[in-house]
């Protein structure tokens, strides 16, 4: 038994130690930087102003010019925005993104090359309305109907516009008319030296995501075997007068010994976090429930033109909008704007969302939730949003219903504080145990958990993180740690490399005598 563990844990050691000391050093700088990704703040700061005098059409008009019910499709986000100098509705359906011009109904069926440069010289240029125009410094790159690098989280969006501004990097969608992404040299930089190497996020790779996914789950559980077997083999070596290996693999086995329970449970959590057994539960709500909360689909033949330009007059006395969302709760249709966040301190400053993240609520900046029925601001009281919760689960009973001031162990954004609070949980009978957060200043559900899913987040965030209560919040000791467990993970890792290089040496050198 011991012969054949130190024979696995050799050869595993000599096909994957290299992957571990990339997965370490790639971790230490995911501590602190992820993927590029299009900031919340950034976006509203650069979004051009809202042009309401120019609208011509509704809502419904411009479904209609997209085809949506001809197509069996209904929208369930409407956005009012600019691209370049003219308004357009911008209609998510199941199917994806459209736009269709406010101006004159027509469908934005492509944008040019010469519409992407606008509409990123508009971007350049920002919120600052006097800076001169930006199209000097800008260059088309290239059309991509496949992702690259940088795009891989927004394939929904594509295809994409890739221009230059200077050294950085802007992308158009085609979808949408807008700048969907910005990376600068130095996200690039961090980007790849973390997310790309930690993930293996490498695009010929990434972009075959079933063989992708088998990659990462057959590489973390063999990194489970080898960090299993090593402690094991480690454990049966040791002697009384300590280590009985010289040298470099000495110090290889007392570092194993101390990291590698650490180093197992972090390669464990990584590859449950990609469900291969397919028991956890998403913390998605579903469309029907979404759909049972709005009180149905948007009704956009309801959204009148005149009441969605009274509705952007209530919300100039606040601020003017820069794009007005249309939504609805309980079936009362309502309009939403964001306050762009200027030279005030942005909540988006180090954010690393996921895909589309920029298309979702940024609660933290200030907003105005406005109804197109009578114009009058809406906040949603307890019993509004616990009605509204009753109906996404109709079949279940409530156990109790608590406003949350602060974050709880699992609905937690305590890093990047784009969740909104306070939110109303509300706990249900169901078999599945679901918890729902409802958002009292938007009248949405922001977040659902269930028991599996409560179970995953301790087995992910938990164990990969080192999230737990009292612990992760408290900076800097929760950064010492994790840095100390990291680089001894490393030196772990990195000190078998040299002895693995010499054993493959010396086969190689006798397989060479054998055949001569």
């Amino acid at each position: 038994m011991r012969r054949a563990l130190t024979l696995l844990h050799r050869w595993l050691g000599i096909a994957g130690n290299l992957l571990f000391v990339v997965w370490f050093a790639s971790a230490l700088v995911m501590m602190y930087a992820r993927m590029p990704s299009l900031d919340p703040g950034e976006r509203l700061n650069r979004l051009p102003p809202l042009d309401l005098e120019a609208v011509r059409v509704g809502p419904a008009q411009a479904a209609a010019a997209a085809r949506l019910d001809s197509d069996g499709l209904s929208a369930v986000q409407v956005r009012l925005g600019m691209a370049g100098e003219r308004p357009v509705y911008r209609l998510r359906t199941a199917r994806g993104w459209t736009a269709v011009h406010a101006d004159s109904g027509s469908p934005l069926l492509q944008v040019s090359e010469t519409q992407a440069l606008g509409i990123a010289s508009s971007w350049v240029a920002g919120s600052d309305l006097s800076a001169p125009p930006a199209e000097a410094s800008l260059t088309y790159d290239v059309y991509l109907t496949r992702p690259d690098q940088w795009s891989l989280e927004i394939q929904d969006l594509l295809p994409l516009h890739r221009v230059r501004a200077g050294n950085d990097v802007l992308y158009v969608s085609d979808r949408t008319a807008e700048v969907v992404m910005a990376t600068t040299p130095g996200s690039r930089f961090w980007g790849t030296a973390g997310a790309v190497f930690h993930w293996l996020y490498f695009t010929p790779l990434r972009t075959h995501t079933a063989f992708w996914y088998q990659v990462i789950v057959w590489t973390a559980g063999l990194g489970c075997v080898l960090t299993l077997s090593g402690l094991a083999t480690g454990l049966l070596r040791i002697r009384r007068k300590g280590s009985p290996y010289r040298g470099v693999m000495r110090w290889h086995h007392y570092s194993g010994l101390a990291f590698g329970a650490t180093a197992f449970t972090w390669v464990l959590s990584g590859a449950l976090s990609m469900d291969p057994f397919g028991w956890q539960a998403g913390r998605t709500t579903s469309p029907a429930q979404q759909a049972a909360v709005a009180g149905g689909a948007l009704p956009l033949h309801r959204l009148e033109l005149h009441s969605i330009r009274a509705a952007a007059g209530s919300i100039s006395e606040s601020f003017p909008p820069r794009e007005v969302e249309l939504l609805q709760f309980a079936g009362e249709p309502l309009a939403l704007a964001y306050r762009p966040p200027g030279d005030r301190p942005s909540y988006g400053d180090s954010y690393a969302g996921g895909p589309l993240a920029f298309l979702s609520a940024v609660q933290p900046f200030e907003h105005r939730l406005v109804s197109l029925e009578d114009g009058t601001p809406r906040h949603f009281d307890q019993p509004e949003l616990l009605a509204a919760a009753t109906a996404a689960l109709p079949e279940s009973n409530v156990v109790d219903a608590t406003a949350l001031q602060e974050y709880d162990a699992y609905y937690d954004d305590r890093r990047y504080r784009l969740l909104p609070l306070p939110v109303l949980r509300v706990r249900f009978d169901d078999p599945a145990r679901t918890w729902l957060y409802l958002d009292p200043a938007l009248g949405r559900i922001v977040h659902r958990e269930q028991r599996r899913s409560r179970v995953d987040r301790w087995l992910y965030r938990g164990l990969h993180r080192l999230d737990f209560p009292g612990f992760y919040h408290r900076r800097p000791l929760w950064d010492i740690v994790v840095i100390v467990l990291l680089l001894g993970g490393l030196f772990s890792s990195a000190s078998s490399l040299a002895p693995a290089a010499e054993r493959l040496r010396r086969h190689a050198a006798r397989l060479r005598r054998q055949a001569d």
